[in-house]
């Protein structure tokens, strides 16, 4: 089998090392993954000039599918001051762009606690099914709370549970009742799109490989591609060291795990590119 390449980068709605925004700087270094899953973009938000970041990202790579989901959607209009009905929503959330069609995608939105004065938002993961040329797969792009360990661990709970029960579920649909009218009239006859069992579960953790969440993944069945070698030991962390966003040390966070029908190929992380707080970590994959 050939094989695939996918990288992880949460951008932080594309502000710099230097505290410029700059989505273009964003994209570059992770544009020729296959499948490329984001974090943190956002939609009409004041810090980012009102920008729609989905449409610019589609715009700098045109030739990917493309899907969006939002974690965070709320009026924007009271922050504009707007006395009109403008259909304008503050968002922020994930992408996953992939050079093969996107079959199907939905967002699982995940629990979130009150921490009271702490800022904690609302969380989710976008999954997606993804027609490759050997099979589809399944990848599940998330990013998980940076608050309390508490409310990492019932998010990861709840995307490991949703993983295990969409096998059961099925695809998007199911049924072929009725006569050919009613079949048309819901599309009954078109493909319908696999649940596969060959998963990549990524994104952006909030939590480093001593962890609870990082057990609890690995326990399910799935592999860190990532592993520390001379290769790799000058690029180890994807969240370097910033006191002002309180860390006295660097961080791997950011992950591509796999399901047991996946090989690793290779892996490594980006300690170059100063777009982002974050790091983009990549692997190349083979299904088995």
């Amino acid at each position: 089998m050939s094989s695939l390449s996918i990288v992880s980068f949460n951008i932080q709605y594309s502000l710099g090392a230097d505290d410029q925004y700059d989505i273009a700087r964003s994209i570059e270094p992770i544009r020729d993954a296959d499948i490329i899953c984001l974090q943190e973009i956002d939609r009409n938000w004041r810090r980012t000039n009102m920008d729609d970041q989905v449409i610019q990202i589609q715009e700098l790579l045109p030739d990917r599918h493309s899907v969006f989901g939002p974690s965070l959607d709320v009026d924007a209009r009271p922050y504009l001051q707007e006395e009109t009905t403008t259909n304008t929503r503050r968002q922020c959330g994930l992408m996953v762009l992939s050079r093969f069609p996107i079959a199907s995608s939905r967002v699982i939105h995940l629990p979130k606690d009150d921490t009271g004065k702490s800022m904690n938002l609302w969380s989710i993961a976008l999954e997606t099914v993804i027609v490759t040329p050997e099979k589809s797969i399944r990848v599940i792009n998330l990013h998980l709370t940076d608050v309390t360990e508490t409310n990492r661990l019932s998010q990861i709970r709840a995307v490991l549970a949703q993983i295990s029960q969409a096998t059961l579920e099925g695809g998007a649909w199911n049924g072929n009742e009725g006569d050919e009218n009613y079949r048309e009239h819901w599309q009954l006859n078109d493909p319908v799109p696999q649940m596969p069992e060959e998963i990549i579960l990524t994104g952006d953790f909030n939590d480093e490989p001593a962890s609870q969440v990082y057990k609890l993944v690995t326990e399910a069945g799935f592999h860190d591609t990532w592993r520390f070698s001379e290769l790799t030991q000058d690029s180890s962390a994807t969240f370097k060291t910033n006191p002002e966003q309180g860390t006295d040390h660097d961080m791997r966070i950011d992950f591509v795990f796999a399901s047991s029908h996946f090989e690793t190929v290779n892996a490594y992380i980006d300690g170059a590119t100063d777009a982002s707080d974050h790091q983009p970590v990549w692997a190349r994959l083979r299904i088995k």
